[in-house]
């Protein structure tokens, strides 16, 4: 919901309420949508921006920057419609400067690692961080988690040039000062294929074929399993993920969306703008 708005010169007023948040609180305090985890809801300051994941590794000493993505998190195009787990992602992301990946590593990442550690807790293992960054490039963090995400994971590893077991391994051993990541200048995109439906009541068991078809890109499988007959179908909400590289994001863009279209899956749909703000 918007932020309450206290002018100089009077008692705080709240700017007019969203609608779509309003329903949504609704549905959890009194409507029981989400059951007993929905009867408290948090408001917070109404961050306007660009998100982007930005990712770290810590050996509970060392922590390097290892690299950037921008997810999509709404189902329809022009990030319209619900929330999803994530509809695609391109990597890096336009908005993550070497300028902002240093603020971002001073201010956010550095800071949590070293309090980790004066607090006999030290973090070793693959930081993300969920930023916003608003209209005049001030980062700010809006969660953390200890994992790589899904999808910007699809968009990292391919532009990763060193060795992932080598680097994994140097973390857990506190040698990280001591790999080369080694990033290729290419970017990457990765388009999610999910299950009509989704994310509310995605259809399951529909037949995907023309995988064997696909050039130009890497499917990777989310919800796939194989029926009594032995075809692949689709066993969940986001089923595969498409992803290509390219030289920039418009060409990997392209190349992923030239091998969507070579699946042959009328029980699937995608976003067809997946990196839409640096294509």
């Amino acid at each position: 919901m918007p932020p309450v708005m206290p002018p100089s010169d009077a008692p705080s007023t709240a700017l007019p309420p969203d609608p779509e948040a309003l329903a949504a609180a609704r549905a959890a305090l009194c409507e029981g949508a989400f059951g007993a985890s929905g009867a408290e809801v948090v408001v917070e300051d109404c961050l306007v921006g660009e998100e982007v994941s930005f990712f770290a590794l810590c050996d509970g000493r060392t922590v390097r920057a290892f690299g950037s993505a921008q997810d999509h998190k709404r189902v329809g195009e022009g990030d319209t419609g619900p929330n999803t787990g994530g509809m695609g992602a391109y990597s890096p992301a336009r908005v993550m400067t070497p300028a902002l990946e240093a603020r971002v590593m001073d201010r956010i990442v550095r800071p949590t690692v070293e309090g980790l550690a004066a607090m006999g807790a030290p973090f070793v293992g693959v930081l993300f961080a969920g930023l916003m960054v608003d209209p005049a490039g001030e980062p700010w963090l809006i969660e953390f988690n200890v994992r790589f995400g899904d999808p910007e994971c699809q968009v990292l590893l391919p532009r990763l040039r060193g060795d992932l077991a080598e680097i994994v391994d140097a973390t857990a051993r506190g040698q990280l000062d001591a790999v080369d990541f080694g990033w290729s200048d290419e970017a990457a995109l990765t388009v999610v294929m999910a299950s009509k439906g989704y994310p509310n009541a995605p259809e399951k068991g529909s037949v995907i074929r023309g995988l064997e078809r696909v050039e130009g890109a890497q499917v990777l499988h989310a919800g796939t399993v194989r029926d009594a007959s032995g075809s692949l179908v689709a066993a969940g909400g986001r089923v595969l993920n498409v992803t290509a590289t390219g030289p920039d994001v418009a060409t990997a863009q392209h190349r992923a969306y030239a091998a969507v279209d070579q699946i042959d899956w009328p029980g699937g749909f995608c976003r067809r703008d997946i990196g839409w703000r640096a294509a």
